[in-house]
């Protein structure tokens, strides 16, 4: 499946790049600020959430705005890429019904376009950082395989939501609340780290089994680590990560070639 999985990506992903970037200046097109709101949009949310922080739950953090941005960050990619993805076929079908494309074609469309907003998203991470003189240490690298890690495994969620919501209607309210309950498990606006980390239930450190039942807040926490505290990668629970990231993506291109031809006869 590998070498089928190349071969398309290599003749197909070009139609996706030219859809996420027609995508993209649409959006700036229909907008009286145009690209302004790709900076605006996280900004904005990021000071409505450290208001809630700190007014209405009274809690001070250091480096609170970075803190936040870092989490809306990952946090709006992985939830908006997954959302778009469970109609994705449906959505698509007067293409899927005349030309083949392979579907998750689709899919990487939209996780471009987010990942766009998500790498403007860090570079305004990286002001707010100068701004409190956070100082960049040669462990900044490892937010590299972090992001990678984040990229495979909102891919793989989101192949499989495709799959399914061709055949589950009711899959998008299902996926919503799973992600809205994942949010607030998530710590996008505290540190699950030092919030939960005197936390036990029946003997076990809550703040360590989120991190390993809940990939976002992983990854959320693992970036805050490497870029305001400097700190290197946790290798164990990285590999864990990658290694379900993986398997999940596995599982969801075998699916959806299997089934694939059956899709415009359900939607």
């Amino acid at each position: 499946m590998l070498k089928k999985v190349t071969a398309h990506f290599k003749r197909y992903n070009p139609y996706s790049v030219y859809a996420a970037k027609s995508e993209l200046k649409g959006e700036v097109g229909a907008s009286y600020l145009t690209w302004m709101w790709w900076i605006l949009d996280p900004v904005l949310f990021m000071l409505v959430y450290v208001f809630i922080t700190v007014v209405v739950f009274r809690s001070q953090g250091e480096y609170l705005p970075v803190t936040v941005i870092i989490g809306l960050t990952v946090w709006n990619f992985f939830n908006k890429t997954v959302m778009v993805s469970v109609r994705i076929v449906n959505m698509f079908r007067g293409i899927v019904s005349k030309i083949y494309i392979p579907k998750y074609m689709l899919i990487l469309e939209k996780l471009y376009v987010n990942a766009f907003k998500m790498a403007i998203s860090f570079g305004i991470a990286a002001v707010f950082a100068a701004a409190y003189r956070i100082r960049p240490t040669a462990n900044l690298l490892w937010c590299i395989p972090v992001v990678l890690l984040i990229l495979i495994l909102t891919f793989s969620c989101s192949v499989l939501a495709a799959h399914f919501g061709v055949y589950v209607n009711d899959l998008y309210n299902v996926v919503q609340v799973i992600l809205r309950l994942m949010f607030y498990l998530s710590g996008v606006f505290y540190d699950v780290s030092d919030r939960l980390s005197q936390a036990t239930f029946l003997g076990v450190n809550v703040g360590r089994v989120m991190i390993t039942v809940n990939p976002v807040a992983y990854v959320i926490d693992e970036l805050r680590k490497i870029i305001i505290y400097g700190q290197p990668v946790r290798a164990d629970i990285y590999i864990y990560w990658l290694v379900i990231s993986l398997f999940l993506l596995f599982a969801g291109l075998k699916l959806m070639y299997r089934f694939e031809n059956s899709y415009i006869k359900v939607v």
